[in-house]
């Protein structure tokens, strides 16, 4: 773990070149400007007047994506919602079980505490 003082935190903008993430990033991210300087290469010199008028598409397929991850998102919050409230009727379950055990057994009853844990592993039974 690299350890470094956050109030000079000025010096390590320009040490950026030491990390782990950006020396396994290297390859990929010069690949990619590689690419997108050939496509606007080819836009300029090779294919003049030929890709003009794409903002339209490029709205639209702006559009198309937000779309589809607000989509995702709020899918993925329903699941969530959807978890969180199984897991508090599971929560809720339990608690009444516990509570109507400990009103109907006696306190010296041999079964307590071996039902007290069941009740406990129900839940990590359940995963």
């Amino acid at each position: 773990m690299i350890s470094y003082n956050p109030k000079s935190w000025w010096g390590l903008i320009f040490k950026f070149h030491k990390s782990d993430t950006f020396r396994r990033l290297l390859p990929a991210m010069l690949s990619v400007a590689l690419f997108s300087a050939g496509i606007a290469y080819a836009d300029r010199h090779l294919l003049p007047n030929q890709l003009k008028g794409t903002t339209a598409l490029h709205a639209l397929l702006g559009f198309v994506i937000s779309m589809l991850l607000v989509f995702r998102t709020n899918t993925a919050y329903e699941r969530w919602w959807e978890g969180r409230r199984l897991w508090g009727s599971l929560t809720n379950a339990s608690r009444n079980l516990a509570l109507k055990l400990d009103a109907f057994l006696p306190d010296d009853h041999p079964s307590r505490p071996r039902l007290a844990e069941l009740i406990g592993a129900y839940a990590d039974s359940l995963k």
